[in-house]
């Protein structure tokens, strides 16, 4: 299959790069210009879970870079953007995708499927959610720290060829391939597990096994996820609680990672809160159901969020001379 990944960075890299070795013509896209320019003087490196392999693929920062440049030509499109670059993903899918081609999201957090569905049509979307986990270790090199389940899906259920040959493409590339008749069960699994995960590690900087051993922190996750429980019983979601709560507090255990969004905080990077956690809150609202434990959770992460791109932004910022600035315009407005 001629494959385009949106999105190449530690997963969609680890994805695209296992595609391409075991013999798929993959072309990678990726915004970061340093991450994209090591993988075309370099080659793409990956290591972890996969063993290490260097493989050489075409990579630009846009769908226009990639040939040919008229575009229509991939037969899948695998979306592993963050959340807040799923519309811009969408537009390079419908760039990039010959008329028979379809697009797969494996991205964290729910709405993505619909924002690619408004964008290139509802037939031509498949769902996926990745239970692996990885990292960039450098510019150009993407390590595979776990190598999880790989779930896919036609929307409607359906068992079709093309998704029999995506199924059969990933498992040649040595992933674990479900092939799911209901699969926004399975992303909406991921999307709990995300809740309650990634947030509590990225506003306190705590891996999971450091959460798990907390004892104020393992029971703000129970509250979390009573909350996303909640949700999906009132929109008749067939998810299992009791399975998945237990699995939560089992990785939770045995496991020290560092979540995605606590990697985005460190790197002072936008975080995917306001598709996890904060949307979460907004469909308990809608739904009239209170999510006070994510609502607070999500105001949290996007303070620390703030912080750390502040401090890379504006290091030196002068708190004195803002506050004079705003005591001024507080006079101003009194005065009038």
């Amino acid at each position: 299959m001629r494959i385009a990944v949106v999105g190449a960075g530690a997963m969609g890299g680890s994805y695209g790069g296992m595609l391409a070795i075991t013999g798929e013509d993959v072309s990678l896209v990726d915004a970061r210009g340093d991450h994209v320019e090591a993988i075309r003087r370099d080659g793409l490196r990956i290591s972890g879970a996969f063993g290490e392999h260097v493989v050489r693929l075409p990579a630009a920062r846009g769908a226009e870079g990639l040939e040919p440049a008229g575009g229509g030509w991939a037969d899948l499109v695998v979306v592993f953007t963050d959340t807040n670059a799923t519309r811009d993903a969408a537009r390079a899918a419908d760039h990039l995708l010959a008329p028979t081609g379809c697009a797969i999201t494996f991205q964290n957090g729910i709405g993505n499927v619909e924002t690619l569905q408004a964008e290139l049509g509802a037939e031509r979307v498949l769902g996926g959610s990745s239970m692996c986990s990885a990292l960039v270790e450098a510019p150009g090199h993407v390590v595979m720290t776990h190598r999880g389940p790989t779930s896919i899906g036609e929307l409607d259920g359906r068992r079709t060829n093309r998704l029999q040959r995506v199924g059969a493409a990933l498992e040649r590339a040595g992933f674990e391939v479900h092939v799911k008749d209901d699969i926004n069960a399975r992303i909406w699994t991921k999307f709990i597990v995300n809740s309650a995960i990634n947030a509590l590690c990225a506003t306190t900087g705590l891996r999971l096994g450091e959460v798990s051993r907390l004892p104020e922190m393992d029971a703000l996750q129970d509250r979390v996820l009573d909350e996303a429980f909640a949700l999906v019983r009132t929109k008749e979601i067939p998810v299992e609680e009791a399975d998945v709560r237990a699995g939560i507090k089992r990785s939770c255990r045995l496991k020290f990672s560092r979540p995605s969004m606590l990697q985005h905080v460190e790197a002072a990077r936008r975080t995917e809160i306001d598709a996890i956690n904060g949307a979460l809150v907004r469909e308990s609202h809608r739904l009239g159901l209170a999510a006070p434990y994510n609502e607070a959770l999500t105001a949290l992460l996007k303070g620390r969020e703030r912080d750390a791109i502040r401090r890379r932004e504006n290091p030196d910022l002068d708190y004195g001379a803002w506050e004079a600035e705003v005591a001024a315009e507080e006079e101003r407005q009194t005065a009038t």
